[in-house]
């Protein structure tokens, strides 16, 4: 739980900058949309250099100093403080204030995601254990979201109460809610990082003669196991993010849902996921991590295309099916970065280091490209099918987007499946790499 708990924060800031930063700066502070967007595309083309960076300099770490711990203290207080003048700001910000504040939130993100991912993978070298470990973290990250999409209804009904410090200054306004989930975030990063620095024990492993930057990429691309891995979970992730940019399209259109309904279907997804994640570290010691990952993908697949069988207005049918597909979501999220931590063990054979900074480095900069090939695919195809947002849509064109909102990402799914089903590294191969490690002596053991 000390380990797992600081994902809460991070999800807590995460989903108010994927929802409501461009409303807020665009629709309140009167920021152009296109410079927005502008901003936040410049800010994530950073990460291709600050993720495999971050991940060089993390493994290169004296172990004295706390190879993951140090870069996770460093992060703490940056993205405390960005977080704080991005969802408070003081005065009128200008859109140089948004790209500074925004960059200097993800810098901070960096510092503290990729280190503890890759602490993640060497807290234990057993091959369940990885999977309670990871799903401690999905858990705590699930209770994240669920709290921040449960604070604005709350804040809504103190508001209707007359509390003076639940109501906005101007109605429809974002403030005060985002300044309490900022605030809220940075107690809950703060406390919680320093709990995990305080009582966690970092793994000392023997210091070999280091591989420069280039040349450890290149190592890491060969890793098969590790490839084939990565393009499973970009591939099911290209999915969900097609998801998710369809979303409001299809709740809105189909489903005709207002936006005060929205929000009831993000809390039975992550009510699925709370109630999902504790089954799946249960059941997973039973199984194959990715024969187990990708029947339950199948079993989502399955229940995710029933939606082509509603009708248009169902709105309250895909807020049961949102629950079930909640239920099984927490198989990938434990599952894959325990897999990694698996895959991370035949590199140290192979290269005699212990590089999992570099390697979650990869792993997080697939899954932001997945963000942006998801929209670049879901939204011409949805357009070519025949569904238009600016215009009455007739039955055709509500069919395309039904069909747009379930076929794409199914296919995406399928091909991540196909991936995953014979996955070369299994319970028997990670034993055999866990005691080569430990007969070369590798890993000396922890210290706190």
């Amino acid at each position: 739980m000390a380990f797992g708990l600081l994902s809460l924060p991070l999800s807590m800031g995460g989903l108010p900058l994927a929802l409501y930063l461009t409303p807020y700066y665009g629709g309140e502070l009167g920021l152009s949309l296109s410079l927005i967007g502008v901003v936040l595309m410049l800010t994530r083309i950073t990460d291709v250099i600050t993720d495999p960076l971050i991940g060089y300099l993390s493994d290169r770490t004296p172990a004295r100093l706390g190879r993951r711990g140090l870069w996770i203290g460093f992060g703490l207080p940056v993205m405390a403080a960005a977080t704080v003048m991005l969802f408070d700001p003081i005065g009128t910000p200008t859109t140089l204030y948004l790209f500074i504040v925004v960059a200097a939130l993800y810098f901070g993100w960096t510092l503290i995601g990729i280190p503890v991912s890759a602490w993640a993978a060497e807290i234990s070298d057993d091959y369940n254990e990885r999977s309670r470990i990871t799903g401690a973290r999905t858990w705590a990250s699930t209770v994240g979201l669920l709290l921040t999409v449960l604070l604005p209804l709350g804040l809504a009904h103190a508001s209707n109460l007359g509390i003076a410090w639940a109501t906005p200054d101007a109605p429809g306004s974002m403030q005060p809610m985002l300044r309490i989930v900022a605030w809220a975030t940075v107690v809950a990063l703060l406390g919680s990082g320093a709990w995990l620095l305080l009582t966690v024990p970092q793994a000392h492993f023997v210091r070999s003669t280091p591989v420069k930057l280039i040349a450890g990429l290149a190592i890491v691309i060969r890793n098969r196991p590790f490839v084939r891995l990565l393009t499973s979970n970009v591939l099911g992730a290209i999915g969900w993010n097609c998801i998710n940019t369809l979303f409001i399209f299809f709740v809105t259109y189909y489903l005709l849902a207002d936006a005060s309904q929205w929000p009831y279907i993000l809390l039975t997804y992550f009510a699925g996921q709370v109630l999902g994640t504790p089954l799946v570290v249960r059941i997973a010691p039973r199984f194959s991590k990715h024969r187990l990952m990708a029947t339950a993908s199948l079993i989502s697949i399955s229940i995710f295309s029933l939606v082509l069988l509603f009708e248009p207005g169902e709105f309250m049918l895909y807020v049961v099916l949102n629950f079930f597909t909640g239920l099984i979501a927490p198989t990938n999220s434990i599952l894959a970065p325990s897999m990694a931590a698996d895959v991370i063990d035949q590199d140290t054979v192979e290269t005699g280091e212990q590089r999992g900074a570099l390697f979650m480095s990869l792993w997080g900069m697939a899954d932001k490209l997945a963000i942006a090939v998801a929209a670049g695919i879901a939204l011409p195809l949805v357009e070519l099918f025949g569904f238009d947002p600016q215009v009455q849509n007739d039955a055709a064109g509500l069919d395309a987007l039904r069909y747009a909102f379930c076929l794409i990402p199914v296919v995406f799914f399928f091909a991540s499946v196909a991936f995953i089903w014979n996955f070369p590294l299994g319970r028997e191969q990670q034993e055999a790499l866990k005691r080569t490690i430990n007969e070369r002596g590798m890993r000396l053991g922890e210290s706190a």
